[in-house]
């Protein structure tokens, strides 16, 4: 018997080497024959790369060269960052494995005092100090084409995780499309440095000018011109009002033949500069206004110049002389909450401002894609442009207001396959070949913005002179959203479609859920009193105009009694206003202290119950089986 169960357990043993042997054999096979094998299994496809990035990387000839750094050592207790870095560093190897071959990724962990942070600060990485002795973490991507041309992402930032696939997509593409983009700026408005006939001096161009030319071929196109150059990359229209038919071919001739496009109208541009003659037709009609049209109903493009957007919750406030100020509902400053969330046109904007700006909409039945870009908040409505012109104090846009509810677009993109809005071919006058373009062939995309004033240096900037240098200080985001735009439309369809991505992190969407239902609580209450402080104000006038000593300084038993009560009822809201703050609080600490029982206790406890029941069940069956 004892020999039985010695060979019994000899067997046994026998029988796990031999499965061990095997387990490392399948995985030295597999890790073999299936390593270009990848199955990705995460709930938003983390780690599948979008169609237009994969088209990207099929359009590479020359070889691309990836140098990932990551502080590796010196970031081991900052393990939300380690997450992320690998995180990182398994999609570019995904891009290495999907180019065949075109791409080399090197992974290096810049030591610090090595040669491998040296050449870190070389590219001109951005090193982050962190820790007690201020350890420098390096976590950023320089990539390098066989021309010896270099593109950067600095450090990848943890906030900007959705963005991740389109950063890295556009360096690549960046590479691989080494010549410097052209744009044709088509201006009504004098963006350019030009002849001031009023101060008989050079007008300096506008920032925004100056930007687009470090960064692009900016070409200054005439409204003039009845045929643009097949060279011109994308189009931006600035301000196009009172247009010729001819100009009007051009550029929808240049849309049907593929051109992407960005039109900045306005129903009231401040920046338009009136005519001399004051008794001109134009300016007698109050065309500060501009419009497209005549295009945007043949593409399925709703704007109207007649309406101005008015936002009593982004509202400025302005200086209306002798040194007092209103709230201006139609010069708006946009936080993050109207920007739309997951574009990398608003992605990395903070604030913006508009001066009168209009509204834009997809057409009632149009086969367009329209994605809103820059809205309103639902306290908004619309005013007729005309108000603006002879608008006798500010504080009138406030009268009679009345929210409609509803969010307007102020910027916004339109992807469609348009039809000209010359169907019968070129105007009269013109030369009408066979050239013409009934139809694009391929999707277009068309930015349009609903203000150009926001453009201009007095809205988002502030222009210094030192020293003979002209420094710029820009206090709002508006010089980066145009950037942003122009950037975004450059790039190959391909590159356009790559949008923002879920992240790997997942927020506690209960707790969330929690802290909204409170705040909402603690703003209602705090509308209650503020409305009650406003009445006991009104209580408090109306009994001192009744008062018969006019002395401003004693106040009457009355007075003194309301303002005692206001009091109260105000220590009591108060009292109401920490109760709901504290019922937030205990909400959510009573369910991070479920969600860490469960985790720390319920599970391991269920994991027990599992093996221990597991082991019976084997314990039952052996005896059954020598019964």
């Amino acid at each position: 018997m004892s020999s039985e169960k010695t060979m019994s357990k000899t067997i046994s043993y026998s029988g796990l080497l031999i499965l061990a042997i095997l387990f490392v054999l399948v995985n030295m096979v597999s890790g073999n024959l299936f390593k270009s094998s990848r199955i990705d299994l995460t709930e938003d496809k983390l780690y599948t790369l979008s169609s237009g990035t994969l088209n990207i990387l099929k359009d590479i000839q020359e070889p691309v060269t990836l140098h990932y750094f990551f502080s590796d050592q010196a970031s081991q207790e900052i393990p939300q960052l380690r997450i992320y870095a690998n995180r990182v560093r398994e999609l570019l190897q995904e891009y290495a494995q999907l180019s065949n071959g075109k791409i080399t990724l090197h992974v290096i962990d810049p030591i610090s005092y090595s040669e491998e942070e040296d050449q870190a600060a070389e590219f001109g990485l951005q090193g982050v100090p962190t820790g007690p002795v201020g350890n420098i973490i390096y976590f950023g991507l320089a990539g390098s084409n066989s021309v010896g041309e270099f593109e950067l992402i600095p450090f990848f930032q943890p906030n900007k995780e959705q963005f991740l696939e389109y950063d890295v997509t556009k360096l690549i593409y960046t590479l691989i499309n080494t010549k410097k983009p052209v744009v044709g700026l088509m201006s009504k408005v004098p963006m350019f440095s030009s002849f001031d006939i009023e101060t008989q001096k050079i007008r300096d161009p506008w920032v925004i000018t100056t930007q687009l030319q470090q960064l692009f071929d900016v070409k200054s196109i005439d409204f003039s011109e009845t045929e643009l150059d097949e060279y011109i990359e994308l189009l931006m229209l600035v301000h196009p009002k009172d247009l010729s038919k001819e100009t009007l071919y051009a550029i929808d001739q240049y849309v049907m033949n593929g051109g992407n496009l960005i039109v900045y109208v306005d129903p009231y541009a401040e920046a338009d500069v009136p005519l001399a003659n004051t008794d001109s037709p134009i300016e007698a009609a109050g065309v500060r206004s501009s419009n497209l049209n005549l295009l945007f109903d043949a593409w399925g493009i709703d704007y109207s110049p007649a309406y101005v957007v008015g936002d009593r919750k982004y509202a400025l406030t302005v200086d209306v002389g002798n040194g007092q100020q209103e709230r201006h509902y139609a010069i708006l400053g946009l936080d993050k909450e109207a920007f739309q969330e997951g574009d990398v046109t608003t992605s990395s904007l903070d604030f913006i401002t508009v001066a009168m700006a209009g509204s834009v909409k997809a057409k009632d039945g149009a086969d367009v894609t329209f994605e809103p870009l820059i809205h309103s908040s639902n306290e908004a409505m619309h005013f007729e442009s005309s108000k603006f012109r002879f608008l006798p104090k500010v504080s009138s846009l406030s009268e009679n207001y009345t929210p409609t509810d509803e969010e307007y677009v102020i910027a916004g993109r339109f992807q469609m396959q348009p039809d000209s809005a010359f169907p019968e071919g070129a105007p009269e006058g013109m030369t009408d070949s066979e050239s013409h373009v009934a139809k694009a062939a391929d999707t277009v995309n068309v930015i349009v913005v609903t203000d150009v004033d926001m453009l201009t240096d007095r809205m988002w900037v502030k222009v210094q002179d030192f020293l003979g240098q002209k420094i710029t200080d820009a206090w709002a985001s508006n010089g980066d959203f145009a950037v942003n735009a122009v950037d975004n439309l450059l790039g190959s369809s391909d590159l356009i479609s790559v949008r923002g991505r879920a992240t790997a992190t997942k927020p506690f969407t209960r707790v969330e859920q929690l802290r909204r239902e409170a705040d909402d609580q603690f703003r209602a209450q705090e509308q209650i009193l503020q409305n009650k402080l406003r009445s006991a104000e009104q209580k408090i006038a109306q009994l001192q105009s009744q008062r018969d000593d006019q002395s401003s300084t004693i106040l009457s038993p009355e007075q003194s009694a309301e303002i005692q009560r206001f009091q109260a009822e105000k220590l009591q809201v108060r009292k109401e206003l920490r109760k709901v703050r504290h019922e937030l609080d205990k909400n959510i600490q009573s369910l991070g202290s479920w969600l860490k029982a469960i985790n720390i206790g319920l599970m391991p406890i269920i994991l027990t119950i599992l093996a221990l029941v597991l082991s019976a069940l084997r314990i039952k069956k052996r005896v059954q089986q020598r019964v």
